[in-house]
This record gives C-alpha cells, sequence and structure tokens, in this order.
C-alpha cells in the first residue's frame, strides 16, 4: 500500500487526482489537508510515502518551508502539483532536491509518468513545466561583478513592474524577510540604494 499525502483546498483539482492516483495505486492510502498545521501534524503522526503539494493553496506555506520538509522527512517523496503561474516557484525543484513538479493543466498520464520515475530513483519535471524555463534558465547578460541569482533575477523584475514587498513575498510564497534579505543583496551587486535606482537599473539592462 501506498500512502500519499494531498495537500491542497482546490476540490476539483483533488477529486481528480484522487481518481487518478486510484488508477494507478489499487491499494493506495490517500488523506487530504489544506493547511499547513494539517499538513506538517500528518506528517509527525503517520508514514506518508508520497506528499503531493499545491504551496500556492497552502495557508502561510512558504517556499522556505520546502527545506524543512526535506530535513525533517527525509523518507517522504515530495511532488509540486500547481498551476506554472510564477517561474521562480521551480526553484524549489532545482535548490530542495523536490521529487517532481508537475502543472496542474497537464495531462492525467503525466502523474504516472512522474510517479514512475520518482518510484526509479528519478527527478520528474513535466514536459510543460521545462518548456516554460526555457526563456528563465538564459538571463541577460550582467556585468561580472553584478551577477545575480536567479531567485535575485526575478525580484528585481518585480519590483521594476512596480510591486511592492507584500506582494512580492506573497506571489513568490516567501516571507518578507526573505525578500528583504534578497532585496539587499541586489542593492550591494547592483550598487543601487534606492527602488527607484533599481527601477532604472532594470530599464537600462532591458529586464523589463
Amino acid at each position: 500500500m501506498k500512502n500519499f499525502l494531498i495537500a491542497d483546498s482546490e476540490n476539483l483539482h483533488i477529486i481528480g487526482l484522487r481518481h487518478t492516483l486510484k488508477k494507478y495505486v489499487k491499494t493506495a492510502s490517500l488523506t487530504v489537508v489544506n493547511s499547513k498545521e494539517e499538513l506538517l501534524n500528518r506528517l509527525e503522526k503517520h508514514k506518508v510515502e508520497y506528499l503531493i503539494i499545491d504551496p500556492n493553496n497552502i495557508f502561510l506555506f512558504y517556499e522556505d518551508d520546502f527545506k524543512e520538509l526535506r530535513m525533517n522527512f527525509p523518507n517522504c517523496k515530495i511532488i509540486i502539483l500547481s498551476h506554472f503561474k510564477h517561474k521562480q516557484t521551480v526553484s524549489s525543484f532545482l535548490h530542495d532536491n523536490i521529487n517532481g513538479f508537475i502543472s496542474k493543466d497537464c495531462q492525467e498520464q503525466t502523474i504516472f509518468d512522474a510517479i514512475y520515475k520518482i518510484e526509479n530513483g528519478e527527478r520528474y519535471l513535466c514536459p510543460k513545466t521545462l518548456n516554460s524555463l526555457i526563456d528563465v534558465l538564459v538571463l541577460p547578460a550582467l556585468d561580472a561583478d553584478q551577477k545575480l541569482t536567479f531567485r535575485e533575477y526575478e525580484i528585481l523584475k518585480q519590483i521594476a513592474q512596480g510591486n511592492n514587498g507584500k506582494s512580492i513575498a506573497s506571489q513568490l510564497f516567501i516571507s518578507i524577510h526573505t525578500f528583504r534579505t534578497h532585496r539587499k543583496n541586489i542593492m550591494k551587486k547592483t550598487g543601487r540604494h534606492t527602488t527607484s535606482e533599481l527601477i532604472l537599473y532594470a530599464i537600462e539592462k532591458k529586464m523589463i
């Protein structure tokens, strides 16, 4: 029996996912949670082999929390199943040893493919997500002393588009403290000291 934990709050997607998993794993045990508190409680008290989560639909769940999940529950396989709204969410897959990332608008077969590959020790990134990343992984050239990380680049783009810190943190599901740390590093690397100067810098580099 495979023990699946679904962390989401979109009922129609949960129903569809339940149906799909039952077809693939006949003896699957499926549990659904829709809050961070329920999620952590379930992981602590029960053996969970697969966590399938849409972090955008779990209140107060931040990208930083994936690091804690991986550290505290190393044997639980984690699959992010979410609409591909923000390219930066895939950084969790790339950096935090997430086992799979699937866009919610993929076909049912994608779930089967992901579980098969993960069961065989591989990581899985669905084709739609992979295609969307093509234009992200090649960033505009910056001066050697002004190299921005992937996360810093995406935050700078959002700042340049006029989004405030709270909005950016919410969209990237990171804490406001993490956002401020990134902004501080961006200012240091670019030699800019105000938001207005950052916007001008982004315009100069044709980032918007």
